[in-house]
């Protein structure tokens, strides 16, 4: 049988004050939370994926050739329906006039803020 003072014959040099205790409290742990980005191929995850897209335009944070695409797609769209508006010189092109302006807006938006961003970079 073990008798419990075994462990002073190993560590006979060690000996431990008995009246302080030692109490270990661990960092305060940071919180790891992942946005979770639904699937685009379900229709809210497709609303939620465009929207996501859109905002990084108009904050400018995205590359040139997106902001160039952005322009010759939504800006062509919309000049194209403009041009049909006045040939047409009816009323009835307007609302889809108007629902070609919001993405064209945002690619405005997106242009202001990537020049705004280079030219605070210059300086």
């Amino acid at each position: 049988m073990s008798n419990n003072n075994d462990n002073q014959d190993f560590f006979s040099d060690y000996r431990k004050p008995e009246d302080k205790v030692s109490v270990d409290i661990p960092a305060e742990q940071s919180s790891t939370y992942v946005e979770k980005i639904p699937s685009a191929y379900d229709p809210i995850g497709e609303i939620y994926s465009e929207g996501r897209a859109m905002r990084g335009m108009s904050t400018g944070a995205m590359p040139l050739w997106v902001l160039l695409t952005g322009w010759a797609l939504f800006g062509g769209l919309f000049f194209l329906l403009l041009g049909v508006a006045i040939s047409s010189s009816s009323l009835a092109v307007l609302p889809s006039l108007l629902f070609a302006l919001i993405p064209l807006l945002i690619v405005i938006r997106g242009t202001k803020a990537k020049l705004s961003n280079k030219k605070s970079r210059r300086r």
